[in-house]
């Protein structure tokens, strides 16, 4: 963007002036502020005049007189305020000498200090203004600090009659701005448009709002030391004068600045500095609304008071006073817009198209269309400034198009005039601006249209003006249009802009760029999108620029040699041949290739940041920088590049690329004497593929062999050259035999080397070839010999005494046979053949990656064997041989402590050290269900670990035993784990196919076994009671005892022994039998089958089933319709074993509860009573009769309730709970009842009538005697 004005592409920022904060010495005696607290405070304000009242007084001309702008940068120097007393806020009081002017107490340092940091806080504001500004910068302020005389530009002037031209514009006595064309000493008379100080001074020159930093007066403090009264009311008075006659200079400072500034529209805003104690004064806001009034500043934003506060609060009170101002400031701009369209509607459309008018001096008058052209512009910056963009946006194109229809005609712009070459740069400058204002709207797309017709519209009228392809300012001009558009969009990108990423389109070509073409030009099958309906990512556009300057550089080139022939004839030499074409003596200062690199360089950088597809045009790029380091002579830099380009293009197989950046390379290499270089290149050049041919391709065997005889590298060390696997100087594969192997057994492996039939390498005598491995082991080498026969197929084993010729001539085939031995487990791969060729001191080596091999070449012909060939081979160690063998029984009994024996045998030749780990899983929900393992004295719950087996010789075995116990019936899974390791041995010792590495190898074999754990006994009961009234019940228990698993049990007794609770402790009899004599549960054993001795021990299995009989005497329970189970206070205990060698092993099983049964008979005996017969017919009521009578001698019955339970299909009449009063002895009582049947038919049950007798818990129910069924009529 350097090369046009900066005014013409700034965005425009309202302007704003602050006078008043020049550093200076106070005086003490004006500026006695409190050295405590701090704030801001606002009241109404006006505006002020730039200039002091003793340079006011000299009258207009004092602020009409241009001046520099005064931008920050050079604050230095502008003018000195003027002297302290000049203002009267400042004067110093009567009868202070000099000394105490100079020196500044404490109280005035604070007011240096807030001066200074006001500086510090407003300069950033003003620095130089920027072409693209954020969204949050738009309604910045761009502020300026100023001195308090400052001087405006001078407004208007007159404009003599004969620079008038007829029609045109207002007449001669009304004045005009002294850069108007109309004004003869104006840079742009007679015909000029717009030139950079107009933008400059309305950006630098000419505010909008000035805001103007004052010192409030304060009195002195008293001084030191008591005082009378008389003296205080003294000093006081004098205080109140002096402070009246400060206030007058104030208020004659501020109106006649706020007169002056009011004339030219400017809003004037005064900041009065005061001390905190001044802000609490109760007397400041009379002195603020007299300042105000009597200085005439408005009502809005015009007054301001500031005390001293820190540096950090400094911006807020900037950013509130910009927000106040800025509506002054907009209605600022817009009465310049509309003094602006008021002149452009006055612009005669009828006379657009005239020629233009010559003036009375002779000179060419700008006619109505560079009027129109003016006007638009002001109207567009002025709308800009505002922020209306929308509408800035229209003037700009309304400017555009006047202007592209003035250079339409040759009369109204002549070519490669002053003028022409102004509004040129200014079309060029509009386009930027339209394209900017599009951006800001992030409508990306639509920016391209404008961009595109700028250039199609222009690029036409620069052909009409012999300004074509085949010059270099055309493509100078085209070049500068994508630059600084794609700036433009840089800049954007930084501000947030947003760009999609979409798939890369192919690079345009300079002409493409010059003159868009249509739309299916651009497809292509990488992206179907046409490049000039979507906003490419930056690196597009500079790659566009990078082609369009090289065009640039290659008519400059023309233009050069053109020259050079017309100075080589007679004439031209001694006529001093100088070239016509405009600007070609600066087009020789250029830098051309720098220029090129530079944009190549901006598009590599933002490439190669981004996706894998951007990051390959990426290397493109980089390969255009290259080749135009060649170009340009700087061939360091392209080997630089080429180097480190050339291994990607090889790897991605971009086959031009490549041959084109080895012709450059090799020469490079060449002017450079990189004899290195040359000759790996030479080698590259041999390949096939790679775009040499015919004689050139047959030169460069014998320009490689004379280069090694007659040079010597720089470097002692070998010169390498990596051969591409897609095209090699030989075709190189190699494979094994087999894919597999075990450790210490050879494989046989075959390298092919076969020489392409457009390969000419026959005179290049290799020395030695040797074949690397991806391991750490040793090279394969074979030494060339001098031989001269060469035959077709050559066959070389490796360590045969016999040694090849390694030359080959085109189709010639050599086969080396191999075989590689595996010391150590792992993959073995071919990784390197290499081809040494040492001639002198030079050690050129080839190395080539082999290609896998598909079949097998011998003396005889070739093999396909009927396994694949294999690229590499795997060796794998010798796997132990053990056998394992789990044994034990099928299931385990509960409780019982079931052998699990492991039985591991070694059926290696070597000795092997065996350990065994055992895991119990847990139980269901991960629970602990109190199952142990247990080896010797290890014993657990669920890992028994390193168990060891000891060392085991071949066919050897040991057997450990498991120990399994589980307390409940389940399944377990076991989990058994056997490590073994070869035992370490010394050299000596090592077996023929032994090694030792297996030493340090330990191998698993897991084993998982699931064992069902049963209960020993099949255990079922049954219970027969019998009443026996009011003395209890008897309960007869019938026992069947089974066994579940097929394994036989041997039982060795069978008891029944009753617990009893004596001191909270259980403890089991030793009889076979006991009888309690006083059971407090109720429960008492009377007899069993097991009495007296009678089981005998006996072996069972699934056939097997016993009977075991048992008589239990019941107390009597409650009274009730139901019994309450009790727990028999005795068990079944079994005495068992699984074998006839396990430990004796008992199993207890509880005994059924049994229920105590309710007492047959209660003293109340309630009886139902029906209707009989017992019909009855639904929806009527009938009743029923509920008698209760008290059977006991002595005792009356006086706590009784009678309720009615509902039943489905009946309801009761009437209440359906009674108490019944307190029956005497003897006596008996009726009840009638009310049911009504809801419907139904046949025989169905009545409701049930429960009679409670008691209270409480003491409450006990009555068996109710009669009732029945009655029969429901249909």
């Amino acid at each position: 963007m350097n090369s046009y004005p900066h005014e013409f592409l700034a965005h425009p920022q309202p302007l704003m002036f602050v006078a008043g904060l020049t550093p200076s010495p106070r005086d003490r005696s004006s500026s006695t502020a409190s050295a405590s607290g701090s704030g801001v405070r606002r009241t109404s304000g006006g505006a002020s005049n730039l200039l002091d009242p003793a340079a006011a007084s000299q009258g207009p001309a004092a602020i009409t007189t241009p001046v520099a702008s005064p931008s920050p940068a050079k604050a230095e120097q502008l003018p000195s305020s003027p002297p302290p007393d000049t203002f009267g806020t400042l004067s110093p009081s009567i009868g202070e000498n000099v000394e105490e002017v100079e020196e500044l107490s404490g109280r005035d340092q604070e007011f240096e200090d807030l001066v200074t940091n006001l500086r510090g806080a407003l300069m950033p504001s003003g620095g130089k203004g920027k072409v693209w500004l954020a969204e949050k910068e738009r309604r910045d302020f761009r502020i300026l600090l100023v001195d308090k005389g400052v001087r405006l530009p001078m407004r208007k002037l007159n404009v003599p009659s004969s620079s008038v031209p007829p029609g045109l514009a207002d007449p001669p006595s009304t004045p005009h701005s002294p850069l108007s064309p109309m004004i003869a000493s104006s840079p742009l008379f007679p015909d000029g448009l717009i030139a950079p100080v107009w933008v400059r001074k309305h950006a630098e020159l000419v505010p909008s709002v000035l805001v103007l930093f004052l010192r409030l007066y304060e009195s002195p403090p008293p001084g030191p030391g008591l005082e009378t009264v008389e003296v205080t009311q003294l000093r006081e008075g004098e205080n109140k004068m002096k402070e009246k006659e400060m206030d007058e200079n104030l208020v004659r400072e501020i109106g006649e600045r706020r007169r002056r500034l009011g004339e030219r529209g400017i809003k004037l805003t005064v900041v009065l500095m005061a001390s905190a104690a001044t802000l609490d004064s109760p007397s400041l806001d009379a002195r603020l609304s007299y300042l105000r009034r009597a200085s005439s500043l408005s009502a809005k934003a015009s007054l301001f008071v500031l005390t001293p506060v820190p540096a950090d609060q400094l911006p807020d009170f900037v950013q509130s006073l910009q927000e106040a101002l800025y509506d002054s400031a907009m209605e600022y701009y817009s009465t310049h817009a509309k003094r602006v369209r008021r002149k452009r509607s006055r612009v005669p459309l009828s006379q657009m198209g005239v020629s233009p008018v010559i003036t009375g001096a002779g000179a060419r008058a700008l006619g109505p269309q560079g009027w129109a052209v003016r006007y638009d512009w002001k109207a567009g910056w002025f709308a800009e400034v505002r922020g209306d963009f929308d509408a800035a946006r229209r003037h700009y194109e309304d400017c555009w198009n006047e202007l592209a229809k003035m250079f339409s005609s040759t009369t109204t712009l002549p070519p490669r005039t002053k003028r022409w070459a102004e509004a040129k740069v200014l079309a060029d400058c509009v386009a930027v601006r339209i394209c900017k204002l599009i951006l800001y709207e992030n409508e990306g797309p639509k920016v391209l249209n404008p961009f595109f017709v700028h250039l199609k519209r222009f690029g036409d009228l620069s052909r009409g003006w012999g300004i074509g392809e085949e010059t270099f300012e055309f493509w100078s001009w085209i070049a500068r249009q994508y630059r600084i558009f794609v700036e433009l969009i840089e800049m954007g990108q930084q501000a947030g802009l947003r760009i999609a990423s979409l798939a890369p389109p192919v690079f345009p070509t300079a002409a493409s760029a010059a003159a868009p073409p249509p739309p299916d030009y651009y497809i292509t099958p990488i992206s179907s999108n046409n490049p000039l309906q979507i906003l490419q990512q930056p690196a597009f556009y500079y790659y566009t620029a990078a082609c369009c300057s090289i065009q640039r550089q290659q008519r400059y080139q023309e233009a050069l040699e053109a020259e050079a022939d017309a100075l080589g004839s007679e004439a031209g030499a001694a006529s001093g041949y100088v070239s016509t074409a405009p600007g070609f003596a600066n087009e020789k200062k250029v830098d051309h290739s720098a220029l090129i690199i530079e944009l190549f360089t901006k598009a590599y950088s933002l490439l190669k940041d981004q996706q894998y597809a951007q990051n390959r045009l990426a290397l493109f790029v980089a390969f255009r920088i290259a080749e135009t380091y060649c170009q340009s002579g700087q061939y360091e830099m392209a080997i630089r590049f080429f180097d480190r380009i050339s291994q990607s293009f090889k790897r991605d197989r971009w086959t031009p690329i490549v041959r084109q950046i080895r012709q450059l390379w090799y020469e490079c290499a060449q002017r450079t004497g990189n004899v290195e270089s040359a000759a790996r290149l030479s080698i590259e050049m041999m390949c096939p593929d790679s775009g040499v041919e015919g004689e050139e391709r047959s030169a460069l065997q014998e320009g490689l062999i004379s280069l090694l005889k007659t040079t010597s590298p720089s470097d002692i060390g070998p010169v390498i050259v990596e051969m591409n696997e897609a095209s090699s100087l030989l075709d190189v594969r190699a494979g094994f035999w087999r894919s597999e192997s075990v450790v210490s057994k050879a494989v046989p492996y075959q390298v092919v080397l076969r020489c392409p039939a457009n390969v000419d390498i026959g005179e290049i005598q290799f020395s030695s070839l040797v074949i690397s491995f991806g391991d750490n082991r040793s090279d394969d080498e074979i030494v060339s010999n001098e031989g001269t026969d060469l035959d077709n197929v050559q066959v070389v084993s490796i360590g045969s005494k016999s040694t090849p010729t390694l030359r080959w001539t085109p189709g010639r085939v050599m086969v080396i046979n191999g075989e590689v031995d595996g010391d150590l487990a792992g993959d073995v791969h071919i990784a390197t053949v290499k081809l040494s060729l040492k001639q002198g001191s030079w050690d050129l080596e080839i190395h080539f990656t082999p290609d896998e091999l598909l079949e097998w070449t011998t003396e005889h012909g070739r093999v396909v064997p009927v396994q694949s060939l294999s690229s590499s081979v795997l060796f794998t160690p010798r796997s132990h041989e053990i056998d394992v063998e789990i044994t034990h029984h099928p299931s385990a009994f509960v409780g019982e402590d079931l052998r699990v024996e492991v039985k591991v045998t070694n059926k290696d030749d070597r000795e092997m050290d065996v350990d065994l780990s055992v895991f119990l899983q847990p139980g269901d929900e991960d629970e602990d269900d109190g199952s142990t393992l247990s080896h010797g004295s290890q014993r657990t719950t669920s890992l028994l670990k390193d168990i060891s087996f000891g060392l085991i010789s071949p066919s050897g075995s040991r057997t450990e035993t498991i120990v399994l116990r589980c307390p409940a019936e389940s399944t377990k899974i076991v989990d058994l784990s056997i490590q073994s390791t070869v035992r370490s041995q010394t050299t000596k010792d090592l077996p023929s196919g032994g090694h030792g590495s297996d030493s340090q190898r330990t191998e698993e074999v897991n084993r998982t076994i699931a064992i069902p754990v049963l209960r020993p006994f099949d255990v079922q009961m049954g219970v027969k009671y019998t009443h026996k009234g009011k003395t209890g019940g008897e309960a007869l228990v019938d026992i069947r005892v089974g066994v579940l698993s097929p394994r036989g049990v041997k039982v060795e007794t069978i008891d029944i022994k009753q617990v009893v609770s004596i001191r909270d402790h259980l403890i089991r009899l030793s009889a076979l039998l006991y009888v309690s004599q006083g059971n407090e549960e109720g429960v008492k054993l009377v007899s069993s089958s097991l009495l007296g001795g009678s089981f005998a021990p006996q072996v069972w299995d699934q056939s097997v089933e016993y009977a075991i009989s048992a008589s239990f005497n019941l107390a009597p329970g409650p009274r009730g319709a139901m019994g309450n189970p009790t727990k028999v206070p005795a068990e079944l205990l079994f005495t068992w074993r699984s074998d006839s060698a396990a430990e004796p092993i008992s199993t207890s099983h509880p005994l059924p509860p049994l229920i105590l049964p309710p007492p047959t008979d209660s003293v109340i005996i309630p009886t139902l009573r029906l209707p009989s017969p017992p019909y009855l017919t639904p929806h009527t009521p009938f009743s029923i009769s509920l008698s209760i009578l008290n059977t006991h001698p002595t005792h009356p019955a006086s706590t009784l309730a009678v309720i009615t339970e509902t039943a489905e299909g009946f309801v009761w009449k009437g209440d359906r709970a009674f108490t019944v009063p307190s029956l005497l002895p003897g006596e008996e009582r009726a009840m009638m009842f009310d049911v009504v049947c809801l419907g139904g038919s046949g025989w169905v049950n009545l409701p049930r009538i429960v009679v409670w007798e008691g209270e409480g818990e003491a409450r006990e129910e009555v068996r109710v005697r009669g009732g029945g069924m009655v029969f429901v009529r249909p």
